[in-house]
């Protein structure tokens, strides 16, 4: 656990490509070699006087980027779904580790064999909420798979004159929760999960308002995508049985000619192999040849600078990016809370122990020197072992006094831990006191799915007064929700 990431606002956030074969990952650290070299150039004043000046390295970036490729066995994801959960959990845990980065977040991108995305197009006088309702509208007729089935995000783009589009994209759950269950297992807090294309859209040299195709082969087939300004404009996956690669070209040129009649512009084609990154970050010299093969890592890297709060960009998790921020947040502070209460608890029942059985040791021994000498004069060495038993009893009553005083919070959190159900997700836990109102702050994925919640925290043997206020009754998805309730017993809570 890095508990510096937990206290500073500011988070560092590598960026992680996982593909069927490799995993690369990219991360911007503070340029510690910067830092070190200012201040020590020396201004000649005379023969014989010299000074420091505080002048900085040129042409020196304020970040150092961190790059990083390891490959994974080849049966561990195929068509860009997770075969082995474990095996992906364990690799990514091995080169985690060796990476040694300082920090537990990331933005992660994933192959897109099973991500679906478009841009939808709403005229400019459709804005805001009737902007939202419209693409909800759209979701529901227009998706390829069923919204219980998948996870789903959208986000706007600069759209034209006289048209406002979003882009959306969206995921099966069983897909998207393989990848998430094996970063967790890894010990890798994901603030966002993406497609590969997403990661190159941001990273990839191109000309402003032009329109550009390429074409990804993978060890399964192949993607024909479509990038202007940044943004995603088309994407096409081909299974190799269904496109065979030398069919590919004939493709592309098909996809080409139906783009430029619908854009009535000007489309290029470029090979992605021979693509390089945009010029910000095009001279920087950790980025090896061919460049083109960190440009998904690089993406991802890029956006983990955006500050917090101000990431609105796709996100195929079951939470939003921000909000995926608060939960890795709030999980980090319980499992930090419940590691320190275990560590103190721990301490002082060692304690004891240790004093009492040093008590019961020497209570022994010098029971067998009275017995023996019952008949004799009481030695000086027998007066000090007693009053030295006197000391130790002394202290032993003082510790059982502190831990009677000590609440076990391990206990409040693992029964609220055990009765969370999947589809709830805490954003705030608040306790004052044992003896006042908890309450839990979050969101639920529907509404039956609260009110479970709210009936499994009231069979709760140590919870009371369970109460779960009526709001936001016009939503039966992504709910927001406050629980508040009472503990039974709070004295039972305390050592005895």
């Amino acid at each position: 656990m890095n508990l510096l990431n937990l206290l500073t606002k500011e988070k560092r956030v590598a960026g992680i490509e996982i593909s069927d074969s490799v995993v690369r990952i990219a991360f911007f650290r503070a340029n510690k070699k910067k830092k070190s070299r200012a201040g020590i150039h020396l201004v000649v004043l005379d023969k014989t006087q010299t000074e420091t000046a505080n002048i900085p390295p040129a042409n020196e970036p304020d970040d150092e980027l961190i790059l990083i490729e390891e490959t994974i066995a080849p049966n561990i994801i195929a068509d860009g779904v997770v075969v082995d959960i474990d095996l992906l959990a364990g690799a990514l845990k091995e080169i985690w580790g060796k990476a040694k980065l300082g920090t537990d977040y990331a933005i992660v991108a994933i192959p897109d064999d099973k991500i679906y995305s478009r841009v939808f197009s709403f005229p400019k006088s459709v804005t805001e909420e009737r902007l939202t309702e419209a693409m909800r509208l759209a979701i529901t007729f227009q998706l390829p798979i069923k919204t219980e089935d998948a996870y789903l995000d959208w986000e706007r783009t600069p759209g034209t004159t006289t048209t406002n589009e979003i882009l959306l994209s969206t995921i099966p759950r069983d897909v998207a929760d393989g990848y998430v269950q094996a970063l967790e297992k890894a010990g890798v807090k994901t603030l966002a999960l993406e497609s590969h294309l997403a990661g190159i859209a941001r990273a990839v040299k191109h000309s402003p308002g032009e329109t550009t195709i390429f074409s990804k082969l993978t060890p399964d087939g192949a993607t024909i995508f479509a990038l202007r300004d940044g943004i995603l404009r088309f994407s096409r996956t081909f299974p190799v049985h269904f496109v065979p690669e030398a069919e590919l070209h004939n493709e592309v040129i098909r996809v080409k000619e139906a783009i430029a009649s619908e854009t009535k512009g000007e489309v290029t084609e470029h090979e992605l192999t021979k693509a390089t990154v945009c010029d910000e970050y095009s001279n920087r010299e950790e980025i090896t040849e061919p460049k083109s093969k960190w440009l998904v890592a690089l993406g991802t890297a890029i956006r983990g600078r955006i500050p917090e709060g101000e990431d609105n960009l796709v996100s195929l998790l079951p939470v939003g990016t921000e909000e995926a921020y608060s939960y890795q947040r709030a999980t980090t502070f319980i499992v930090l809370m419940r590691n320190l209460v275990i560590s103190i608890s721990i301490f002082f029942v060692s304690a004891y122990l240790v004093t009492y059985i040093s008590m019961l040791s020497m209570l022994q021994k010098g029971t067998e020197q009275v017995t023996t000498l019952s008949s004799s004069v009481v030695s000086p060495e027998l007066v000090e072992k007693e009053k030295l038993i006197g000391e130790v009893n002394a202290i032993t009553e003082t510790g059982a006094k502190f831990l009677a005083q000590v609440p076990r919070w391990s206990v409040v959190i693992t029964e609220l831990v055990l009765r969370t159900p999947d589809g709830i997700t805490i954003s705030k836990f608040s306790a004052p006191n044992f003896t006042d109102r908890f309450s839990l702050v979050g969101n639920a994925r529907n509404r039956a799915t609260l009110n479970n919640y709210k009936k499994t925290l009231q069979e709760s043997a140590m919870l009371s007064e369970v109460e779960l206020p009526l709001t936001n009754l016009d939503k039966e998805e992504s709910i927001p929700f406050s629980i508040s309730f009472r503990l039974k017993d709070p004295s039972a809570l305390y050592f005895k």
